[in-house]
């Protein structure tokens, strides 16, 4: 049953929000130089931390979708393949170490970020379909666009200046 192999990622997603709502919790309220509390630094990391606990619990109680030895369409009950999970935690952590800050504009990082995850997530898909010059065009449009909507909602809408 799918929702066995849930219970370790469950612990793990519970662990790491409770440890970065814990570590958000410590760092310095700045109520001396007259803060907005909504301000404080560690507020939002603290709540997306507590979301992501809260996920945690949601996935480890989570039953799989299935009925008796039935899988419903589309989902055979396996695990997700790691390459899958390797990937995602590779792009994630190249995004942020790799281009953030330290390489090219947050723009070009973002929509480089957006294009490879696409292609490299849909590739065996596209190559078995024989579409493959479809997916580029549309990891680029959605990369482009992306990169875009991104760069423009944080620099003129949420006025963050970004790397």
């Amino acid at each position: 049953m799918r929702g066995t192999h849930d219970r370790p990622f469950g612990l793990f997603w519970l662990a790491l929000g409770l440890a970065i709502a814990f570590e958000s919790w410590r760092m310095p309220r700045l109520e001396e130089q007259g803060i907005n509390p909504y301000t404080i630094p560690g507020l939002v990391p603290g709540l997306l931390g507590l979301i992501l606990g809260i996920f945690g619990v949601v996935l480890f109680f989570r039953r799989a979708p299935m009925a008796e030895g039935v899988a419903l369409e589309g989902n055979d009950g396996d695990v997700a393949e790691p390459w899958r999970v390797a990937l995602a935690f590779l792009l994630c952590v190249g995004f942020g170490v790799g281009a953030l800050g330290h390489g090219p504009p947050f723009w070009l990082g973002a929509g480089l970020f957006l294009f490879l995850a696409i292609i490299l997530f849909e590739y065996p898909d596209h190559k078995a379909a024989g579409t493959l010059r479809y997916g580029i065009i549309r990891a680029a449009l959605v990369g482009a666009i992306g990169a875009a909507a991104i760069t423009l909602i944080f620099q003129e809408i949420f006025l963050v200046r970004l790397p």
